[in-house]
């Protein structure tokens, strides 16, 4: 599967009118979402020689497991757990924003059971996702970002000991907060990207201002707060070029929609390089 892209900056004092104006193209609502991305690297290149015993303990065959491209490659890999839950009830989508002091003084999200060291949930099983994302095609060859990509989805589990048991280790986690919307084919993500760790600047009863929007044990890794805003499509069948093609004009159509507001283009593709050096 093919995954096409297009990347723009926000900074936050335009984070709110840029995200209504993507909910007046999208005729939509925006979604908050909260994940989190844990990062993986291969221990070895042969990474797949324990996968039966973990795709036993995890309910996934191992001839699903096998077609993951990654595996046997010098890869780092996602794991992305939806943390919505974490939200605590009332918090809306205009909250997730609007409040800069919200955090602090009401606490929209419950982060009780997340563990700092390895930003892992402290429940036994939850939903994830495995992704993989291949280096991007050589810019110039199309107007957007365009590279492989794959996911395989777990219904429950432990992430930490499948991807140990696969012979790769952790290497950093960060949180994802912000809305998604939808248009057309296109997905629409306006998020924050925040560090997680021990280590995190404790808000207390009086944040400061760079730290104000963060969920407690957090903080932006940017202190400047921008956001990002990522345009993504999939095309399920990169041997038919008018799917190629299809999915670039509908993106490059939001590019011109979207010009005045905010300036998609493509992304670097050394900073998307996900090849363990």
């Amino acid at each position: 599967m093919q995954e096409l892209l297009l990347f723009g900056q926000v900074p936050l004092a335009r984070h709110d009118y840029v995200l209504s104006v993507l909910a007046g193209i999208a005729a939509m609502q925006p979604k908050p979402i909260l994940e989190k991305h844990l990062v993986f690297k291969p221990n070895r290149p042969l990474a797949s020689v324990r996968a039966s015993s973990a795709t036993a303990r995890q309910g996934v065959s191992t001839s699903q497991l096998q077609t993951f491209p990654a595996l046997g490659d010098l890869f780092y890999l996602e794991v992305v757990i939806d943390c919505n839950d974490l939200m605590r009830s009332g918090a809306g989508a205009a909250n997730l924003a609007v409040d800069r002091h919200r955090w602090a003084k009401d606490g929209i999200l419950n982060t009780d059971h997340i563990d700092p060291k390895t930003c892992q949930s402290r429940k036994s099983s939850e939903e994830w996702t495995i992704q993989f994302r291949d280096l991007p095609e050589v810019n110039g060859r199309r107007t957007v970002t365009s590279r492989q990509m794959f996911d395989l989805d777990f219904k429950s589990g432990d992430a930490l000991a499948f991807m140990s048991a696969l012979d790769y280790s952790q290497t950093s986690c960060r949180l994802i907060l912000g809305h998604r919307l939808s248009h057309l084919s296109t997905s629409l993500l306006l998020y924050h990207p925040l560090a997680i760790d021990s280590t995190a600047p404790s808000l207390g009863s009086g944040p400061s201002p760079e730290h104000a929007r963060s969920p407690p044990n957090s903080w932006p890794l940017d202190p400047s707060e921008p956001y990002i805003l990522q345009a993504s499509l999939m095309v399920q069948d990169v041997n038919k070029p008018e799917l190629m093609t299809r999915g670039v004009n509908e993106l490059m159509a939001l590019k011109e929609t979207l010009r005045g507001v905010v300036d998609i283009n493509v992304g670097d593709r050394l900073s998307l390089d996900t090849r363990v050096k």
